[in-house]
């Protein structure tokens, strides 16, 4: 069986659009490792097909420093997902198959962001029951007629906090996330049932179970869209290349989502 190493940094958007090229490899029959940030793969199952190694392990410390390691010596390829194409230098001179794959850069066009990592393992079609396999989401729990989390990775790309607690108060059974980065949004979900700081595997399950997703451009709605209909909000990324590539995902996209209202959301929500 071949070993292979995926070094792949990253929040949680960045996991997710990982996970067609780890499905690719499982289903090629390799045994995959991910080096990278272990909270952005926490929605994986503790001993599933992909088995992450932290960032803060001296595996990284001493590839960046310049030293391939034992532990990387031990994988038949390694796959860099960043961009420093040093690192794929030092572990090819120890020897070791190694392919650099740089990462998009800001306002770069072109192919989805995850088509082009599968690519890059020699994949094509995205297989969405694969992907759902590794994520292999936990059945049961409350069934939410809508779940929404207004967070995202910068302001520019969030709709107004005020504008998700409207939709969500039309629902008859609501669900707010909010993870820490959202603490200044609570009041304005005031009396709205929340999920607050919850551990990615519940996230993934909550969203299994509901019926329906609205998000921002953002980690979650990635998640979101191989395990429930999602409707993605986009303001100023491009959707070509950065949309949730699962297959429940719709995008709303508007150059300015300061302008975009709940009931054009709602109706395109119904």
């Amino acid at each position: 069986m071949t070993r292979t190493l995926v070094i792949r940094l990253g929040a949680l958007g960045d996991a997710v659009l990982t996970l067609p090229a780890l499905a690719h490899l499982v289903a090629q029959g390799e045994r995959v490792t991910v080096l990278g940030v272990r909270a952005s793969w926490a929605f994986l199952p503790p001993r599933g097909a992909v088995e992450i190694e932290d960032v803060e392990s001296a595996w990284w410390r001493a590839l960046f420093s310049g030293d391939c390691p034992e532990d990387v010596r031990g994988f038949d390829r390694v796959v860099v997902m960043l961009g420093k194409p040093d690192i794929a230098e030092v572990i090819a001179r120890a020897g070791i198959a190694a392919t650099h794959v740089p990462p998009m850069k800001p306002g770069e066009g072109g192919e989805h962001a995850a088509q082009r990592l599968l690519a890059a393992v020699g994949g094509t079609g995205i297989d969405a029951e694969a992907v759902r396999a590794l994520i292999a989401p936990e059945i049961g729990g409350v069934r939410h007629d809508l779940v929404v989390h207004p967070g995202s990775g910068g302001k520019p790309k969030c709709w107004g906090a005020d504008r998700f607690a409207d939709l969500a108060r039309r629902a008859t059974s609501p669900l707010v996330l909010l993870g820490p980065a959202e603490d200044d949004l609570a009041s304005h979900f005031e009396g709205l049932p929340v999920g607050k700081d919850w551990p990615l595997r519940k996230v993934a399950a909550t969203l299994a179970a509901a019926r329906a997703f609205v998000g921002n451009d953002s980690g979650v709605s990635h998640l979101a869209s191989y395990l429930c209909p999602t409707l993605a909000l986009f303001g100023p990324t491009d959707p070509k290349v950065w949309a949730p590539a699962g297959p429940f995902a719709e995008v709303l996209a508007t150059g300015d989502l300061a302008r975009l209202a709940a009931d054009e959301v709602a109706r395109r929500l119904a």
